[in-house]
């Protein structure tokens, strides 16, 4: 895309100096009309003559000065003019020269010219060439001007030379009453760098200042080519560069060396290049029936990938395309090398180049992309393929939010940043979302219609492709009654498991535990860190834990929760400095170890010593304690001491 709307660009411009050219040559010709008295005869006698044409002067020396208003127009000097009887006269050895402002401009010569001064007819042959102050060269063989219609034609090819660059047509015509010139018969011009540009014909109509292809044309470059059925080129003052280039009808482009074996074909209703005085180009591609399409085909990473708009606006510099805008809509589809097909929506898009190559791209505006299973919207978006990095934001000034959609959950957050390399995605700034079959603490699972975990934190990583959920800053885990507090979680969704850590609080229903207590109330355990894993069947609370529940209070250095198949708590075990509070009776256990099995409700502590006590200060101890909830009695065994204090009477 960037070199085809470089090249064409300045194709374009160099065509005007070739019609430029033409022009001069035929403004010289109408002036030949202007004639009068030579400065030097010689007698007819003296000059052979056959034909019926009688000669009526021959002139040497001949010179001839035109001036308008006091300004010098051109300066004709030929070597001989033969004047005849029928009113033609034979001019040979012709050298005019060209003025502009006051100041030398294009000089003409040719071999002969024959002017007819009753009907003003004229006629140039013979090696004509125009020399331009630039040095450049055009040149043809014959000519004619015809009064009548006053029109100046051509059937001979045209050719004009400057420097390396060439170019030729099979035949000019010139109206001066509509003051045009009309190149006809294909015009071809080729550049120093290989560029040619090719079209039927071409209309320069210098009072309008302006070029027109009416048949369309075509540029071929090294790297491909561009093609319009109709195209305009609106010149400066004074046959200036082009100031303005339109394409129109249906503009096709192609070009290659983009990337590494890719090319690039675009198709616009209609393209305007206007020059912004400043060396660069604003141009502005848009459609007003199917969609404007841009099409890149074997790019890294891809097959194929299509950007379909409305509007497209671009810059271009001297070393080609600077940024290039997307508008009223887009879309895009890609085809790429691994991985199924992914697509894209924005209302505006655009991207920015180093060197002609594309680096960034940001689309704009109620962004959506989708692949591979997965499905990002966002205000804004901004791929880096260099970096391998999207980046989604949210709306700062609305209440649009970034939103990461796949079958295993949903994210949304401030921002977000997917690294494709990494198959790891971040979101950050009040991240909320929801993750399927997860099953939390002995909760939810795979099981068809399972509650959804849901999920908050301030940033969110997924790595390992979707596999691994990493919650930080005030990470919020819940599902159901069943809610996990921390600093900092890890979820692995394909071996499904939890980690913890900071500031660890949970909450699970007490009926999963087989405690009496109102609906609804839960258990509390409030830890360092916890270690889930739904494989094994355990939890691991570590790190001055806190436990309670409706009827019970517990602390200890370490607490683990044992499930079985069917993710329901079977045991729960307690070491370090186990203290257990009953709080109906405020009756205190403490040891070393403790076990409740829920099926049995049968609590055991062991430690050395086991000490149970009353408020009253009534105490036993002893090597272990057995504790029956179902019944309330407690035993306790192993080198027992009972201290006693009866309750004071009234």
């Amino acid at each position: 895309m960037s070199v085809a709307s470089r090249f064409w660009v300045r194709r374009l411009t160099s065509i005007t100096i070739v019609l430029v050219l033409i022009a001069i040559a035929v403004v010289i010709t109408q002036r030949f009309n202007k004639f009068r008295t030579p400065v030097a005869q010689v007698d007819s006698d003296e000059v052979a003559h056959e034909g019926s044409d009688r000669m009526v002067g021959v002139y040497t020396g001949f010179e001839f000065v035109e001036r308008v208003a006091g300004r010098l127009i051109f300066e004709l000097a030929s070597k001989r003019t033969l004047g005849l009887s029928s009113g033609w006269h034979e001019i040979e050895g012709v050298r005019l020269q060209f003025y502009r402002d006051g100041e030398p401009g294009p000089i003409l010569t040719c071999d002969g010219a024959s002017f007819n001064i009753q009907t003003r007819d004229a006629a140039l042959e013979g090696s004509v060439r125009i020399l331009l102050p630039s040095g450049a060269v055009l040149t043809t063989e014959a000519g004619k001007f015809e009064a009548s219609s006053r029109r100046f034609a051509t059937n001979s090819e045209v050719r004009f030379i400057s420097g390396a660059s060439f170019g030729r047509a099979k035949g000019a015509v010139f109206d001066l009453e509509k003051d045009e010139i009309i190149l006809s018969g294909g015009v071809i011009l080729n550049s120093e760098d290989g560029t040619t540009l090719t079209a039927p014909t071409a209309v320069f109509q210098r009072s309008k200042r302006t070029i027109e292809f009416p048949e369309g044309g075509r540029v071929r470059f090294q790297q491909g080519q561009i093609e319009a059925p109709l195209i305009s080129v609106d010149l400066e003052k004074d046959d200036g560069p082009a100031r303005r280039i339109e394409l129109a009808g249906g503009v096709t482009a192609r070009a290659e060396g983009l990337s590494d074996d890719g090319t690039v074909e675009a198709w616009m209703e209609r393209v305007v290049a206007t020059h912004d005085g400043k060396g660069r180009w604003q141009v502005d591609g848009t459609t007003t029936g199917p969609w404007l399409t841009v099409r890149f085909v074997g790019g890294e990473g891809y097959f194929e990938r299509t950007l379909r708009t409305w509007i497209l606006r671009a810059v271009l510099g001297e070393e080609g395309l600077i940024n290039l805008r997307a508008e009223r809509g887009i879309c895009f589809d890609e085809v790429p090398i691994d991985g199924g097909l992914r697509s894209g929506e924005a209302r505006e898009a655009r991207v920015w180049f180093s060197d002609g190559k594309a680096t960034d791209v940001e689309l704009l505006h109620d962004v959506i992309l989708r692949g591979e299973g997965i499905e990002a919207r966002g205000y804004r978006v901004r791929l880096s393929p260099e970096a391998g990095l999207t980046m989604l934001h949210g709306d700062p000034t609305g209440p649009e939010r970034v939103l990461l959609l796949s079958p295993k959950g949903r994210v949304s957050c401030d921002q977000a940043q997917l690294f494709n390399e990494e198959g790891r995605a971040e979101a950050r700034g009040n991240v909320q979302g929801i993750v399927q079959g997860v099953a939390l603490m002995g909760g939810g699972g795979d099981e068809e219609g399972s509650e959804p975990a849901h999920f908050a934190a301030e940033i969110l990583d997924v790595t390992e492709n979707g596999a691994v959920y990493h919650l930080r800053e005030n990470a919020r885990l819940w599902q159901g009654h069943r809610l996990l507090l921390a600093d900092d979680v890890v979820y692995r969704h394909d071996i499904p498991s939890v980690r913890a850590a900071g500031h660890v609080r949970t909450t699970v229903p007490a009926s999963q535990l087989d405690i009496e207590g109102d609906p609804g109330e839960d258990v509390v355990v409030v830890a360092r860190s916890l270690d889930y894993n739904q494989v094994d069947g355990t939890a691991v609370y570590r790190g001055n834990v806190r436990y309670s529940d409706p009827e019970h209070t517990l602390s200890a250095a370490e607490v683990s929760l044992f499930f079985n198949e069917n993710n329901e708590v079977t045991a729960v075990e307690a070491v370090g400095s186990v203290e257990m509070v009953e709080v109906v009776t405020g009756r205190r256990m403490t040891g070393q170890k403790a076990r409740r099995e829920v099926s049995t409700q049968m609590v055991t502590i062991e430690g050395s010593p086991v000490r149970l006590s009353d408020p009253t200060g009534s105490e036993v101890s002893g090597s272990s304690l057995t504790w029956n909830q179902a019944d309330g009695t407690v035993s306790v065994a192993g080198g027992t001491e009972t201290i006693y204090y009866p309750e004071e009477q009234p």
